[in-house]
């Protein structure tokens, strides 16, 4: 065991790994950010020593580490006042953005996609009014992205087997959040959390995809699709992001008749979808209600009957679908099958744009796989 003093009386607030080097940054409440690196060189099969290096002091920034992020030899240090940008190899240093903040607000690295060509990285920093920065690698400020009126929209229920799913498609009142800290999910997501839930983002085409009231969590851990999220009571929860059709199949495989009825019944338009009927045929929606008690499910079953009764063959359902959005809304599809419809209503404006509801759910238990502008 390696024990480091450099940080002394003082309260770590943040961690960060760099695991191509081997290497731990730290940043402590009082804005002091170092590096720890570490080498293993083996010994026989079954032994492995650690080399331990001198610390390495990053930076002192003005006041309190909220987050580190690392990426591609750099390092993102938010803190109570605004956000830097280190190039660690070169040792230089950028300030991102010239409007400071006051609270705890975070930041992220977002890699680009494996059929992105030569693009560079993007990063995301969070401003105050559930608005975010977005910042280029050399860490110039491009756009601002304003996702209050967006949050809006109604939470979507955790699919759990320790109650029933409830949602209601009514609007709510738009939400002005700071956001504490940014995580990297997946490869078009960005997600954070506050007191009242947990919130992910598609902010390159500036939407939220799902909003879902998870509450008194103190921090999260994110690997691909997957959110382990410590609470506040030192509870673990592990959530995972899922498309709906993917989430009902799940809930079949280990035989959650009911739920996966209850949740097909809930969020019929994506069941109704093209893209949902691939996964989710009628056969085995049939099969599906041959599965539930006549007797003591009725209404259940009756809702399942109705939801079948509204299928088409998949290519003529996929076409109806279509049609019948593009009669009253414009819109388009997401990579993620989220159909983003923007209402015809009068003259309004981009307020009054939605979207329908996500084909992505979270669940836990043992199902836990979850889911230009000027600077301001």
């Amino acid at each position: 065991i390696y024990v480091s003093s450099e940080h002394k009386g003082r309260k770590v607030t943040a961690l960060c790994w760099d695991t191509a080097a081997l290497r731990v940054f730290v940043g402590d409440h009082v804005g002091k950010v170092s590096a720890i690196k570490i080498n293993t060189s083996k010994q026989g099969k079954a032994a492995a020593t650690f080399v331990m290096f001198p610390v390495q002091i990053i930076t002192t920034v003005d006041s309190r580490v909220v987050q580190l992020d690392y990426l591609d030899g750099r390092l993102l240090i938010s803190s109570l006042t605004r956000t830097y940008l280190c190039d660690t190899e070169r040792e230089k240093f950028w300030k991102i953005g010239n409007k400071e903040r006051d609270g705890q607000f975070g930041a992220c690295f977002f890699p680009v996609g494996k059929n992105s060509g030569n693009q560079q990285p993007l990063i995301y920093c969070a401003r105050p009014g559930s608005r975010m920065w977005e910042v280029n690698f050399d860490g110039e400020v491009q756009s601002t992205h304003q996702f209050k009126q967006l949050l809006s929209s109604p939470p979507l229920p955790v699919v759990t087997l320790r109650m029933d799913p409830h949602y209601t498609n009514s609007s709510c009142s738009p939400q002005s959040l700071s956001f504490p800290k940014l995580l990297y999910l997946t490869e078009h997501c960005v997600m954070t959390w506050t007191e009242r839930g947990i919130y992910i983002f598609l902010p390159q085409s500036v939407q939220v995809l799902l909003w879902s009231e998870v509450k008194d969590i103190q921090d999260i851990a994110v690997y691909k699709s997957e959110l382990f999220c410590l609470h506040t009571n030192g509870k673990v929860v592990h959530l995972s992001l899922l498309l709906i059709d993917r989430c009902i199949e799940r809930l079949m495989r280990r035989g959650f008749w009911t739920l996966a009825a209850r949740v097909c019944c809930l969020f019929q338009n994506s069941i109704i979808s093209c893209r949902a009927r691939k996964n989710l045929p009628l056969d085995k929606l049939e099969h599906l209600k041959s599965q539930l008690d006549a007797s003591t499910q009725q209404d259940l079953v009756t809702q399942l009957e109705e939801l079948i009764s509204k299928l088409e063959p998949p290519d003529s359902a996929c076409s109806s679908r279509r049609s019948s959005i593009s009669s009253h809304e414009s819109f388009s599809v997401l990579d993620s099958g989220i159909y983003r419809v923007i209402s015809r209503r009068g003259s309004q404006s981009d307020e009054d744009s939605c979207s329908l509801h996500s084909q992505t759910f979270s669940e836990d238990e043992r199902l836990k796989e979850f889911p230009a502008h000027q600077e301001d």
